[in-house]
């Protein structure tokens, strides 16, 4: 009798540490250097890989706060975020999922879209009507001083 107290009291301690414990033990690395490049209109990112993974989870967000934004497979490790605002500004994060366990939160990247260059036309358009002008009082000149030296006599 009194060996089967202490194997009860293991087996009621085990089960309950598995109860207590939570379950995303199994996947303590999140993904690493998360980088962006930012263009007109789209940002690209990437990071390294987590060998464990088996896919991403990449959250954007704003002052309102972070959403899913994608699921990359791995060994996918990168994103390619299109259509974006000019002027918008966004954070990023990755998360790193192994059986079905999530990992913490790989650095975050801040990034705003740039705005697109104005196509102003009408200085160069300026530009063209000046010189065109230019070139023919140039021209007329040129005339008006030969027409005075070729008189016949």
């Amino acid at each position: 009798m009194t060996l089967r107290c202490p194997v009860l009291l293991l087996f009621v301690f085990s089960v309950s540490l598995l109860l207590i414990l939570p379950a995303g033990l199994g996947l303590d690395t999140p993904p690493q250097g998360l980088q962006a490049t930012v263009g007109s209109d789209h940002v690209d990112l990437n990071w390294q890989t987590v060998p464990e993974a088996q896919y991403y989870l990449l959250y954007r967000g704003d002052q309102l706060g972070m959403s899913l934004l994608a699921n990359v497979s791995h060994p996918f490790t990168s994103y390619h975020d299109g259509g974006l605002e000019d002027g918008s500004s966004f954070t990023y994060y990755v998360t790193a999922v192994s059986a079905e366990n999530e990992s913490s939160p790989s650095n975050s990247v801040s990034v705003t879209v740039p705005l697109k260059e104005s196509q102003d036309v009408f200085v160069p358009v300026l530009a063209i009507v000046l010189s065109v002008i230019a070139i023919q009082i140039c021209a007329i000149m040129i005339m008006a001083t030969f027409k005075g030296k070729m008189r016949l006599k």
